[in-house]
């Protein structure tokens, strides 16, 4: 492992992956230290600009003024970073949110900046992060003016009217973005989502078109050269894992009078990234029943170039959702996510949707470590963890109030509400101000439970105590029940109605939790069924009843090894997402590649009926094993070999080899279920 993947991931274990509990927090000398060796391990790989007690606007004044422009005259685009430099601030710099980039398309940045700025401090702040983007923009521009070579007087156009005007054509949008976007990865933001971009350009991309000045296919290449722009520098802007980017493009989508937005940049967007064939930028296509099947039949067929987009959002159970929450109609009906799969309001929200990762299976250890032979029946038992799980993740909530943002007056001039109070994002300034929590292990949880039903309950085979000598000994010594239990077959995934009461109830008691918590902005939490850490905070996890050792991975987000497509979207469609518990959902499955490629039409009659089944969210691999084993053996003959990770996509080479070998099992037990 690189000391750049090393010290990355020291940063994510402190700042995401502990939880923040009393109980299992690092005390302040502990998280002082582990501060201290990683900030001094990433300057020697990334040197910052530390803020050395300035404000946050001039340090972001101070490093864009500073960034080193590079243009290449072959691209259609300009866009670069400095890889050596960024910023070093006190707290935690706001990520996993998309900006809104309708405000420099159809607005304009001064007006932005006019507003913001004024005698406070808020305005202050936003007068010297204005200031450091001009400056940048005068950089470019004065390069490009310099520069002679061809093409060179049509970008400084572009930038000579970026800052001032609205833009006029749909290639000076993209490049808007782009400009924009390279400044929130410069400026040490991450996992920076792309929002609704057929939404926003559109009109942009119908006028062209009819003034002559663009083709459909003129219009495909540019979509193209946008997406592989934002496709380089991987390792700057990876952050637990490579390829962990979070360059999300959100498609389609239903409108709130009920009838569903596409257009033909929706298309375009879908097969330029299938064209481009890398892991991200990504796309998100947002599906619902009544939508047009041409859509869906692009997006399958999208599939079949392996790159792990589109991923699918089921408005249909996305949007009431959102409204059972509180939000406006017009906003949820507006919805993006933040980078992978949590909803999120563009330009209103404060909202840190993947700050921490609970763990459903904990409560269970602990209860098990006690008097076992205490509970009378199955009944008692679940009971008690569903109890415990809640008190647990009422203690978890406690701690997120520790957590400080950064002051950030460059997003603060985009959200809405913020230069309307004066008041910072960072400080609550904006319309929603909700955090999101992901969570690992609830399926492990449910399968041991109910195999400790069959087992102990219902067929005593075994005693409990006689279970958990054998659990808290890993098993050694116990290969019998081992492959007892790994061969029982699973019950989360698998569409009954006792294991489906089961989860909404212990998701019901978490959300009972979440009531009454309220973050320093008055805002509340929300948490789904899926993480990235099904593989890490599985490593540290004693063993379970569900055919998994200490330290084996989870089980990945919602999926089930022996339960078919159909069935795993109608288990997903049945779980209750009411009362808070929207923050992404995701149904994981692996299909072989012959399912997409050569029967289409019955795929997209899948996808049409899961939706009508209620999932939330879908993510799937277009992957066989034999590729993956022998990917894994020869590294060399796939260098270009894409996975689905979770929000992400990555090179399989790139990815521990854990993750290598959960997806080569999983694989293989599609392959058996197909």
């Amino acid at each position: 492992m690189s000391l750049k993947t090393t010290i990355k991931n020291d940063l994510w274990r402190l700042n995401y992956i502990v939880p923040f509990t009393k109980k299992h927090q690092f005390d302040e000398k502990g998280k002082a230290d582990l501060m201290k060796h990683v900030l001094t391990a990433y300057r020697s790989v990334k040197p910052v600009m530390a803020s050395g007690g300035r404000s946050a606007g001039m340090d972001v004044k101070a490093l864009l003024s500073s960034v080193e422009v590079e243009i290449s005259p072959e691209d259609r685009f300009v866009y670069f970073l400095d890889t050596s430099k960024t910023i070093a601030v006190p707290g935690n710099i706001l990520s996993n949110f998309t900006l809104d980039y309708d405000r420099i398309i159809h607005g304009t940045f001064v007006s932005l900046a006019r507003a913001a700025a004024g005698p406070d401090r808020y305005g202050r702040e936003c007068r010297l992060a204005a200031e450091g983007v001009m400056r940048l923009n005068r950089k470019i521009l004065q390069e490009l003016e310099a520069s002679g070579e061809e093409g060179s007087e049509k970008k400084a156009a572009w930038f000579r009217s970026m800052l001032t005007e609205k833009a006029v054509h749909f290639e000076e949008a993209l490049q808007r973005i782009l400009f924009f976007n390279q400044i929130l990865w410069q400026t040490r933001h991450r996992l920076n989502g792309l929002g609704r971009l057929d939404r926003i350009l559109e009109d942009l991309y119908e006028a062209d078109l009819a003034d002559g000045v663009l083709t459909e296919d003129g219009a495909a290449d540019m979509i193209y050269d946008f997406l592989e722009c934002l496709s380089r520098y991987p390792d700057y802007k990876s952050d637990a894992l490579e390829g962990d980017i979070g360059q999300i493009i959100i498609l389609g989508g239903r409108n709130a009078d009920g009838s569903y937005f596409s257009s033909a940049l929706t298309e375009l967007f879908l097969k330029s990234q299938a064209r481009l064939g890398k892991p991200d930028p990504k796309t998100f296509l947002r599906i619902g029943a009544g939508m047009p099947r041409g859509i869906l039949e692009t997006a399958v067929s999208c599939l079949a170039a392996k790159t792990g987009s589109p991923l699918f959002s089921n408005d249909d159970a996305v949007i009431p959702a959102l409204l059972d929450a509180g939000i406006d109609r017009e906003d949820a009906y507006s919805y993006c996510t933040s980078a992978c799969w949590e909803p999120f309001i563009v330009g209103k929200s404060l909202d840190q949707n993947n700050i921490a990762v609970f763990d459903c299976f904990a409560a269970l250890d602990e209860i098990l470590r006690g008097d076992v032979d205490a509970f009378a029946d199955f009944e008692e038992l679940a009971g008690r963890y569903t109890e415990r799980n809640r008190e647990r993740f009422a203690e978890f909530l406690e701690g997120l109030n520790a957590l400080k943002w950064a002051e950030d007056p460059l997003v603060s001039m985009f959200t809405e509400g913020c230069t309307e109070s004066r008041t910072d994002i960072s400080e609550g300034g904006c319309r929603y101000k909700n955090y999101g929590i992901t969570t690992v292990g609830l399926p492990n949880a449910a399968d041991s439970l109910f195999n400790i039903k069959k087992l102990v309950f219902d067929e005593k085979q075994y005693t409990l105590s006689q279970m958990e000598t054998a659990r808290r000994a890993d098993f050694a010594g116990a290969e019998g029940l081992y492959r007892e239990l790994k061969g029982l077959p699973h019950h989360f995934g698998h569409d009954g109605d006792e294991i489906i009461a089961f989860v909404n109830r212990v998701t019901k008691e978490m959300s009972r939790a979440a009531e009454t918590y309220r973050n320093p902005y008055g805002g509340t939490v929300k948490f789904g069924l899926s993480s990235p850490g099904y593989n890490i905070l599985s490593k540290k996890a004693a063993a379970d009843y569900a055919g998994r050792k200490a330290g084996m991975p989870y089980n990945t987000h919602i999926s089930c090894l022996d339960a078919s497509y159909t069935e795993v979207a109608s288990f997903a469609g049945r779980l209750d997402y009411t009362d808070g518990r929207f923050n992404g959902n995701v149904v994981d499955f692996f299909a072989p590649p012959d399912l997409p490629e050569r029967n289409r039409g019955k795929f997209v009659l899948f996808l049409e009926g899961a939706v009508r089944a209620g999932f939330f969210q879908m993510q799937m691999n277009i992957l066989d094993s034999a590729t993956l084993k022998d990917a894994k053996a020869h590294p060399e003959k796939y260098r270009g070999l894409i996975v689905r990770v979770w929000g992400f996509s990555a090179y399989f080479n790139e990815l521990p080899e854990s993750y290598k070998d959960l997806m080569i099992e999983r694989a293989e037990a599609a392959e058996r279920i197909a």
